[in-house]
């Protein structure tokens, strides 16, 4: 994200509880009919205490930014009970935020289509090549990281480079991310998860950062979205 949302997010989170060894569950909540704008949230439970925690985020695609007020974030007062569902944490933010989420026409369905997936228990390969069968497309990434850990905490920056061969022959070359920017209690990041919107000209790259916990690193995921020129 740009540079003031990525300080936003970076002070939210210094404020927020970050649960020792946690890994939330995405949940793809789809785009506007034009792709302009994107919905996904996440939610989990801390396993030491039981308290479940959300957050929900819509992203202007073309921007890569975060349209205004469209980030919100929940933490439960108390532990679920066995067998209960932390999804409620994510249900009843969003039923905060659905005048947000009907102001920018957001369509459940219209999740997009995955290029790319790093299923459960896979090592990240790097560089990722990956072909779309729809289009005959052939895409390369590059996932640039720079990690500085000083004992038990960590800062870090990234970008990735991208190469899109189209069926044609014609290549492209283009870049998401920044760079400069640089992450403090950020261990590093994972490329979970490549979209293209239904437009088929918007790429979103779901990516997993693993945050400095005491007890073990937790995880929580953003997004990077570029339009393909």
């Amino acid at each position: 994200m740009k540079r003031t949302i990525a300080i936003f997010i970076a002070a939210t989170l210094a404020a927020m509880p970050v649960f020792a060894g946690d890994v939330p569950t995405l949940v793809n909540l789809g785009f506007s009919p034009d792709s302009a704008y994107f919905l996904f949230g996440q939610y989990g439970l801390d396993g030491s205490s039981g308290v479940p925690y959300a957050e929900l985020y819509l992203v202007d695609a073309k921007k890569n930014d975060f349209v205004k007020d469209g980030v919100a974030r929940f933490v439960a007062k108390s532990p679920l009970e066995a067998g209960q569902d932390p999804a409620g944490a994510l249900f009843g933010l969003y039923r905060d935020r659905i005048a947000l989420v009907q102001k920018y026409r957001i369509d459940h369905l219209a999740q997009g289509r995955i290029l790319y997936l790093l299923v459960d228990g896979e090592d990240p390969s790097d560089p990722i090549s990956f072909r779309d069968f729809a289009t005959g497309d052939r895409w390369t990434t590059m996932l640039r990281q720079v990690v500085v850990e000083k004992g038990d905490d960590a800062s870090s920056s990234f970008s990735i480079d991208v190469k899109l061969t189209t069926k044609a022959g014609t290549e492209k070359s283009f870049s998401a991310g920044n760079p400069t920017f640089v992450r403090k209690g950020v261990r590093g990041y994972v490329i979970r998860r490549i979209l293209i919107a239904p437009d088929g000209r918007t790429l979103v790259f779901i990516v997993e950062k693993k945050l400095v916990a005491k007890g073990g690193d937790s995880v929580r995921y953003m997004v990077e979205t570029i339009r393909i020129p």
